[in-house]
């Protein structure tokens, strides 16, 4: 038979073995690859989210603990033992009852008189603040605020309001504290200020 019109053609060498194409075991084990891929990848999506999250509760509660701290340092210094409450052991944003009074009077929006302490008004202002919703997906739940006042150099044992006559300085502590998914958390802030004589001893 002339020609070998009737044979079956022969693979080139240099054609290489994919050049008829991919098997179906190919494919199959190229999709399993690329769908564990695209698992993992998933996976971590909620993770970051989560992250982000968090990332913007610190961010929250910070602005809030710097805030308040800078509401008590503009008092006047003399009154800053106030923050400490009808009970002389701090106030808690959950325990409105313990807040001091404003005093001599209540205070009112943009109030200018130096010698006035609006201690009430700031921490019910804080307050809702703490445990308000900004809008902005960024809630602290089950948050709440706290605030004391210390002897910077002789501590009194259980954060009471009585400091030594030799005190030149008082030390603010402010925390705000919320719970996550994995449990609680807290921001701490602390500052201090002069201690003058009218008001510590």
């Amino acid at each position: 038979m002339a020609g070998g019109a009737g044979r079956a053609r022969r693979r080139d060498p240099q054609e290489g073995p994919g050049a008829a194409g991919l098997t179906l075991a190919e494919v199959l084990i190229a999709a399993s690859v690329l769908g564990v891929a695209i698992l993992g990848m998933a996976g971590a999506f909620p993770t970051g989210l989560r992250q982000v999250g968090y990332g913007g509760h610190i961010t929250k509660a910070t602005n809030l603990a710097h805030q308040m701290l800078e509401d008590i340092r503009s008092d006047p210094s003399y009154y800053v033992l106030r923050y400490n409450g009808t009970d002389g052991r701090g106030v808690a944003t959950d325990a409105p009852a313990n807040f001091p009074d404003d005093w001599p009077w209540s205070c009112t929006a943009g109030w200018s008189w130096g010698g006035q302490f609006c201690g009430h008004t700031k921490l019910i202002r804080g307050r809702q603040d703490v445990t308000g919703d900004p809008g902005d997906g960024r809630r602290l739940a089950q948050a709440r605020g706290t605030v004391a006042v210390v002897d910077h150099e002789n501590r009194v044992p259980g954060g009471g309001a009585q400091v030594s006559g030799a005190t030149t300085m008082l030390r603010i502590t402010v925390t705000v504290s919320w719970t996550e998914q994995t449990g609680g958390q807290q921001v701490t802030l602390t500052a201090t200020v002069p201690c003058t004589r009218a008001g510590c001893t």
